[in-house]
């Protein structure tokens, strides 16, 4: 009894040990702590430790081979990250950046999706796998670019409200995803387009009660356990809300996160923001490193090493068609080069419902084996250089607000005459 308690807690303590000891040790040598998870997660897993574990038996204790140990913990993360996203936002801000969300991030989803579909059936994908393949690989990654912002505290710049409003659409837009993907796997197909309007409608329903029932219910729980003056029930509360508002989110038909996002944004305007965002930060920071160690473990290495030279240049083409298409659609919404830049190189990389998509089109029968391999091991290469493409769109944005700051100060007129002037 005591032998199988140790191993269920095997998994937690090897998370514990990444964040409290090797993290941190990357984080010494330059390595920020995005990255650092994701290649512990790959050094973990099957394709090193895991190899390494027939030879050396004793290995095994470390290795984690089983990533769905570790998928419950990894989309509690997502989930306190957009919860923390909707305490820094309010619905006024929100308002102010609906031209975004539902025009910019709107006409990146189906553009992207309809590029990419176009592209497969070129290469010989099928109509329905094509169509599934551009919905997963339009997305981006919410929880790494948000972060990365958000530690940088530059989530309120142009460049991070473009991209977020981008990725807001997106995980709006998962839940109809998913129920085309269902029904492109039916034998009953049927008019494509009822389909896609039915499943926007149900997620706007679902969330017009989640918003309208926090707003009565969430706000009179907080002042109740308030008034009990007791810390670990105001966390326990905060918690549950946090957690509880996801998955009443789910059954209502909409992703686990955007109901954790709703929910931070009706407590963004009490007086209790500020305290909910101390008891949240902890567990979101060491939650979403079992996230991206899990992005890790699922990169097959065997297979990505047979196939390196087309992974990469599928993935940096990849990049490369999204960012394009990303910037010409933020210049279209008058937003800055620099920002437009900065935000497409963000955003251009594949995002962790790309996962979720491809499971569902697994479930459903349209992808199976190499495919369905391949397609996974792009989205997990493409994941894993967001930071280094994030760094070269900074770059490239400041360089170009210096280029921009030259040109205004040259255009300043010279005196009319010769003579010295003292200021």
């Amino acid at each position: 009894m005591e032998h199988e308690s140790a191993t269920y807690y095997r998994e937690f303590l090897i998370i514990l040990a990444v964040a409290g000891v090797a993290v941190p040790l990357f984080l010494r040598i330059g390595l920020s702590s995005i990255p650092s998870f994701l290649i512990i997660g790959v050094i973990l897993g099957p394709g090193i430790l895991g190899f390494l574990s027939d030879s050396f038996p004793w290995l095994q204790n470390f290795a984690l081979a089983d990533a769905e140990a570790l998928e419950g913990l990894g989309e509690l993360g997502v989930v306190f990250l957009l919860f923390l996203i909707g305490l820094e936002l309010s619905f006024e801000r929100l308002k102010t950046m609906r031209r975004l969300v539902f025009g910019l991030g709107a006409l990146q989803v189906v553009i992207t999706t309809a590029a990419i579909a176009m592209i497969a059936i070129w290469l010989g994908f099928s109509t329905e796998q094509a169509i599934v393949l551009g919905m997963a690989l339009a997305l981006s990654s919410t929880a790494i670019v948000v972060e990365l912002l958000s530690g940088e505290k530059r989530l309120g710049s142009q460049t991070g409200r473009v991209s977020f409003a981008i990725l807001l659409f997106q995980d709006i837009a998962v839940v109809p995803i998913l129920m085309l993907v269902s029904l492109l796997g039916g034998e009953d197909s049927g008019p494509i387009i009822w389909v896609i309007v039915t499943a926007l409608a149900q997620a706007g329903l679902a969330v017009l009660i989640i918003v309208i029932g926090g707003r009565y219910a969430l706000r009179p729980l907080l002042r109740m356990v308030a008034r009990a003056n007791s810390p670990d029930l105001f966390t326990a509360a905060t918690l549950l809300i946090a957690v509880g508002t996801g998955v009443v989110a789910t059954l209502a038909g909409v992703s686990m996160s955007l109901g954790a996002f709703l929910a931070g944004l009706m407590l963004a305007e009490t007086e209790y923001r500020r305290t909910i965002e101390a008891i949240i930060m902890p567990f979101k920071g060491l939650l979403l490193g079992a996230f991206f160690l899990l992005v890790g473990l699922r990169l097959d290495l065997g297979s990505m090493l047979e196939n390196l030279a087309v992974i990469a240049a599928i993935a940096g083409a990849l990049i490369v068609l999204k960012a394009g298409l990303i910037y010409a659609l933020a210049r279209a919404f008058r937003i800055g080069r620099g920002p437009a830049v900065e935000a497409s190189l963000l955003l251009g990389p594949c995002g962790e419902f790309g996962f979720v998509v491809m499971g569902a089109a697994v479930a459903a029968g349209i992808f199976a084996g190499e495919a369905d391999n391949q397609a996974l091991l792009i989205i997990s290469l493409t994941l894993l250089l967001i930071p280094l493409t994030g760094r070269l769109g900074r770059a490239m944005n400041g360089r170009l607000r210096q280029a921009r700051a030259v040109a205004a100060e040259a255009e300043i007129a010279p005196p009319e005459d010769s003579h010295p002037r003292v200021i």
